[in-house]
C-alpha cells in the first residue's frame, strides 16, 4: 500500500468486504479501480434468475474502465469476494495513474478486451434464443392454421 501511496499520493484507498456491492449493473460511475488485496466477482444479472458470473479479479486487475472512458451506465455488478483493498481511479487521475505505470494501460486494455469478448459470447447466445424461440414460434403457428383450416373446411363441408 506504501507504494500505491507514494505513486499517486492523491490516489483514494477504499476496502470492501465479502459480498459488499463495489458497482451495480445500469448504474452510473465515474471511477475505475484497481485492485491492491483481495479479490472480487463479477457478474451480469447479479441476483437475479439469469445471474451469470463473469469471472474472479484479484491483484493488480482494474475494472470499472468503461465509466472513467465512457460515462456509461455500468455493463456489470462487481462484488467482494472476500476483503479487498482497492485503488479508486477518476478520469481526472487516469493519466497520472498510467504514467506513473504504463502496464496499467495494457491492464486496461485487456480488461476492455475480455469484456468485449464476453459481450459478443453473450449477444450470439441471446440470437441463438431468439431464433430458437421464433422456429418454435413459427412451427406452433403454422400447426394451428392448419388445425384452423382443417376446422375451417370440415365446417364449410357440414354447412354446404
Amino acid at each position: 500500500m506504501e507504494d500505491v501511496n507514494r505513486n499517486m499520493p492523491d490516489a483514494k484507498i477504499q476496502t470492501f468486504y465479502a459480498d459488499e456491492i463495489i458497482l451495480r449493473e445500469g448504474e452510473i460511475y465515474y471511477e475505475m479501480y484497481k485492485i491492491i488485496h483481495g479479490s472480487v466477482a463479477v457478474y451480469l444479472r447479479y441476483g437475479e434468475k439469469e445471474e451469470h458470473l463473469i469471472g474472479i479479479y484479484s491483484k493488480s486487475k482494474c475494472f470499472g474502465e468503461l465509466h472513467v472512458l465512457s460515462e456509461l451506465p455500468s455493463i456489470y455488478t462487481v462484488v467482494a469476494y472476500d476483503e479487498v483493498l482497492l485503488m479508486r481511479i477518476t478520469k481526472d487521475s487516469l493519466e497520472e495513474f498510467i504514467r506513473n505505470n504504463p502496464k496499467n494501460a495494457i491492464d486496461i486494455m485487456q480488461n476492455m478486451a475480455h469484456t468485449n469478448t464476453l459481450m459478443q459470447k453473450n449477444i450470439g447466445l441471446l440470437l441463438d434464443d431468439i431464433y430458437e424461440k421464433q422456429d418454435v414460434n413459427h412451427r406452433r403457428t403454422e400447426e394451428l392454421k392448419k388445425k384452423i383450416m382443417q376446422y375451417s373446411f370440415t365446417g364449410a363441408n357440414y354447412l354446404g
